[in-house]
């Protein structure tokens, strides 16, 4: 059986950059078939919890046209994609080091996830609690069309409703 997980990713005190820390502890509970994970910021040790996985459905704010997106990634290393993670982990340090570069660096290492990201577009990226106005309009939807993704491509069963109530929950509480 594959073991399947689903990861929040972003710093919430940055805004709509918090958008997958906030999913993930929405989801946590309401989801049936995975694991989920908050990672926020966490940085290089994300391999360490990462790399046991067979397939990671990131969620992450994303610049990009579209307001909500689900798509495949595919990691490639290539010279560009190595450099780029070695001046990451070189001038951000473990603490500050980016989700690509965790997961190329998970390939180098050996371990060949599958990996999903579920992006959705940030409308604030300063130093601010909670998400903006623009992105609190489209959860409900972000939300369905998640659950609609994980039922249909992994069997993976989410409380749609308890999900969207905890969600605000915790976004209003910031």
């Amino acid at each position: 059986m594959k073991r399947i997980a689903i990861v929040g990713v972003g710093n919430r005190l940055m805004g709509d950059d918090g958008f997958g820390s906030y999913m993930a502890e929405a989801l946590y509970g309401n989801v049936k078939g995975c694991d989920v994970i908050d990672l926020g910021a966490a940085g290089a040790s994300a391999m360490e919890v990462l790399k046991d996985y067979d397939i990671i459905i990131l969620i992450d704010a994303v610049a990009m046209d579209k307001d909500f997106d689900i798509s495949r990634m595919d990691i490639n290393i290539d010279s560009d994609e190595v450099t780029s993670t070695v001046l990451d982990f070189e001038y951000s340090g473990s603490h500050g080091v980016g989700i690509q570069s965790i997961l190329t660096t998970l390939k180098i290492m050996g371990y060949t996830p599958e990996v999903y990201l579920v992006g959705c577009k940030p409308y604030v990226l300063d130093v601010k609690l909670g998400l903006s106005e623009e992105l609190r309009r489209k959860l409900d939807q972000i939300v369905l069309s998640l659950a609609e993704f994980l039922k249909k491509n992994f069997g993976i069963e989410v409380t749609v409703d308890d999900t969207i109530k905890k969600l605000y929950g915790v976004v209003n509480n910031n």
